[in-house]
């Protein structure tokens, strides 16, 4: 009898650590996925911060001179915008659907989320650079 409980211990402590284990590896790949979106984000918020400089330098130079924007210099633009706006829409319904689903999920109380957001703080600081 003595024997059947101690066995029965060890199988439910194993248990319980494997449930850590694993809870904890899917925080790791939780914390990954959002630090992978995070700088994908910023990444994009200085690719358009970029050609918005570019286009204010093109629409200055011209204009310094006295000369509109060519139609085609215009639909350039344009479609500059377009794809940035797109990019970014994308993205953002990414994120959020993502956030959405692991406070869902994992991530329910405020404890959990304030542990989930500083560790995805640091691991910006390994994964985007």
């Amino acid at each position: 009898m003595k024997f059947q409980l101690f066995y029965w211990v060890i199988i439910g402590c194993m248990g319980l650590l494997s449930c850590e284990k694993n809870n904890r590896g899917q925080f790791e790949k939780d914390v990954q996925l959002m630090a992978n979106l995070e700088c994908e984000a910023r990444q994009l918020k200085e690719e358009r911060f970029n050609a918005a400089n570019e286009i204010r330098f093109m629409e200055d130079s011209l204009a310094k001179h006295h000369l509109p924007l060519s139609p085609a210099q215009s639909q350039h633009i344009d479609s500059v915008k377009t794809v940035y706006t797109l990019r970014t829409g994308q993205l953002a319904e990414k994120i959020t659907k993502t956030m959405d689903s692991l406070f869902a999920v994992s991530y329910k109380t405020t404890e959990q989320r304030q542990a989930f957001d500083a560790a995805i703080e640091t691991k910006l600081l390994e994964v985007c650079k």
